[in-house]
């Protein structure tokens, strides 16, 4: 399995810029060493996307979230994406470029919700941030200019497991309808983390380990349905799903089984097994045509699920 032409590259600077072993150093580092990441592989704000900082309400409790407008939207639809970063690293900004993108890509007004972090708040903190502020923004949605009935949850790693856990409390609690789910390299199943685990590029199995216990410290949370939903989790009345996963990605295995108890549940679902990339490679679409392409697609089949055109996504 060969990696796609560009990423042996990526994957050095990467290493460079943040360290294999960077799990093990002070918080405040491995969160510095991963905005950096932004500054090793700087992308360009789309110039045809308006971003503002916004806040909803949900009960009692007031979200943050960061809004992307396309100057032209195609439709009245919403992509919501949720960003990775195990639970413990990240921000609006380590992923400010990419969301920027997948608005400019798709034609859609794109929704970033900011949520608390691990290890501080463990689960389920991030996760009933995402859906108060996924329930705000329906309240919202004549201010926001969006279609409540029009409305995907995407994410990447970490924020796809998420998405799959939203998109399973929306079902479970009489919550918005979602009509989509658009998920990039989906961890679904902590539990083989708990202890062991296999490395791959840019993902050891050290890592996946510290962010199981940060998220999931009490033992018994790790086979959550909301946590691990492959275990435990029910796969009925779940929206459409397109899923790209990473052929030398250790979580390509998490996307395969995901399929399959969806198509079992008679889901219509697309899974896409990218060949030669690597967990997080959506970074390298400046450096691997192979990334480009794939990062592409993605855009625009979120775009489709939202039953939109894709004029945007092919730009």
């Amino acid at each position: 399995m060969p990696l796609a032409d560009g990423l042996q590259t990526f994957i050095d600077r990467c290493n460079r810029a943040m360290p294999p072993d960077f799990y093990t150093r002070p918080l405040a580092e491995q969160r510095a060493l991963y905005l950096g990441l932004t500054r090793e592989f700087p992308y360009d704000v789309p110039s045809d996307v308006t971003i503002t900082d916004d806040v909803v309400a949900h009960g009692r409790r007031r979200l943050s979230i960061r809004v992307y407008r396309p100057r032209a939207p195609v439709g009245r639809g919403l992509l919501v994406y949720l960003r990775g970063g195990g639970f413990v690293v990240g921000s609006l900004e380590t992923h400010n470029t990419v969301v920027a993108e997948f608005a400019s890509r798709s034609g859609l007004v794109t929704i970033a919700p900011d949520f608390r972090m691990a290890p501080e708040h463990p689960f389920p903190a991030a996760l009933e941030d995402c859906y108060g502020a996924l329930c705000g923004i329906v309240v919202e949605a004549a201010r926001l200019g969006i279609d409540p009935d029009r409305i995907v949850i995407a994410g990447d790693s970490s924020g796809a497991n998420m998405a799959v856990a939203v998109a399973m409390m929306a079902r479970d609690r009489g919550g918005p309808r979602l009509c989509g789910q658009a998920l990039i390299s989906p961890v679904l199943d902590f539990t083989r983390w708990r202890r062991s685990g296999a490395d791959a590029p840019l993902l050891t199995a050290g890592e996946m380990e510290y962010y199981t216990a940060c998220y999931a410290p009490d033992p018994g949370q790790v086979a959550h349905p909301y946590v691990s939903p492959l275990l435990r989790g029910a796969f009925d009345g779940l929206p459409p799903a397109y899923l790209m996963g990473a052929e030398l990605d250790s979580l390509c295995v998490d996307a395969e089984a995901y399929a399959r108890c969806l198509r079992e549940h008679r889901i219509a679902v697309d899974l896409v097994i990218e060949p030669g990339l690597v967990h997080s490679a959506v970074r390298a679409r400046g450096l691997c045509p192979q990334v480009e392409d794939a990062w592409a697609r993605y855009c625009s089949r979120a775009a489709r699920l939202a039953c939109v055109e894709e004029r945007h996504a092919s730009k």
